[in-house]
């Protein structure tokens, strides 16, 4: 799903053959095990619960399954980092007992 929201992002802002050379990458990186992708099958209920809890934010627009996974596999993984540009996440308290999520590269 990360990927999915990754690969749309980039082809709506850059086109479809830079969202193919990102998903090239992210392919080699996982090859090499440089990225280690996890199924998401094991993160969906506390997907669904994120997403729940969000659902009238934004407007009523919510944070969506892409963005409620993230904040799943954030919390499976012990991190506050998520690299993104969806500036959403600011409102998102993350699972892990941290503050607040540190958006990358923003908060370089």
């Amino acid at each position: 799903m990360v990927l999915a929201g990754l690969g749309c992002l980039i082809a709506a802002r850059g086109g479809a053959v830079k969202a193919l050379a990102a998903a090239r990458f992210v392919g080699r990186n996982m090859a090499t095990r440089r990225f280690e992708v996890p199924p998401a099958a094991g993160h969906l209920s506390a997907a669904i619960a994120v997403a729940e809890g969000y659902a009238d934010a934004d407007g009523g627009k919510g944070i969506g399954l892409t963005g409620a996974v993230n904040v799943a596999l954030a919390a499976a993984y012990r991190t506050d980092g998520m690299f993104t540009t969806d500036r959403r996440f600011r409102m998102v308290r993350p699972l892990t007992g941290h503050n607040a999520f540190r958006l990358l590269p923003d908060d370089l």
